[in-house]
């Protein structure tokens, strides 16, 4: 066997490797753990407070959106002042994200008024399953196949629990939907630096 090739071959596989570790430096650094604790930290407090108050749904449930898309903002403001981010992130893409989870929502809407859902339980799913729609759309856009397994898993979950367990599903949510969201914003934040 010629020892050229095999030194060839560990030094591209040690290449790669070293890419792959910059790639989760450049994710961890970047602000979108701060928006998976965010929004994390939105969905376990918001179920839990749905689990006890659900004739209020509306009010919580609005009152949080709009924390989290002020903290999304301010969050997303404060990331793009690091030059790095601006070169990584241009404002073009930073654009049509910001238009794609619009419109993602608008058409949520839209679904809700075509389906006609019955309760708070199907309003809450709809709303969970496409906010995770978005997630896989963005792993699959720009290779972060975290977000697309982070999509899966709360989307699995979060059929478990409307089908499964209909009384405890927004302390399900929570847990299950919130906490995963959540801890894996602090795993990226904290392991891959």
């Amino acid at each position: 066997m010629d020892t050229g090739n095999s030194e060839n071959a560990q030094e591209s596989l040690a290449a790669i490797e070293n890419i792959m570790k910059q790639t989760r430096k450049a994710i961890a650094s970047s602000h979108a753990n701060s928006l998976l604790i965010l929004w994390g930290v939105i969905w376990v407090v918001n179920n839990t407070v749905l689990q006890f108050y659900p004739d209020y749904a509306h009010y919580i449930s609005w009152g949080f959106v709009a924390v989290g898309m002020f903290g999304t903002f301010l969050i997303h403001h404060i990331s793009h002042t690091e030059p790095w981010v601006r070169t990584f992130l241009s404002q073009k893409t930073s654009r049509r994200l910001w238009w794609f989870w619009i419109l993602l929502f608008v058409y949520a809407f839209i679904w809700l008024k075509i389906l006609a859902p019955f309760n708070g339980l199907q309003i809450n799913a709809v709303f969970s399953t496409a906010a995770m729609f978005g997630y896989i759309v963005m792993g699959l856009w720009f290779g972060s196949y975290f977000m697309v397994w982070l999509g899966l898993a709360v989307t699995a979950t979060t059929l478990t629990g409307f089908y499964f367990i209909p009384h405890y599903y927004c302390l399900w949510m929570a847990v299950t939907g919130g906490g995963t969201i959540l801890l894996t914003g602090l795993y990226i934040r904290f392991r891959w630096r």
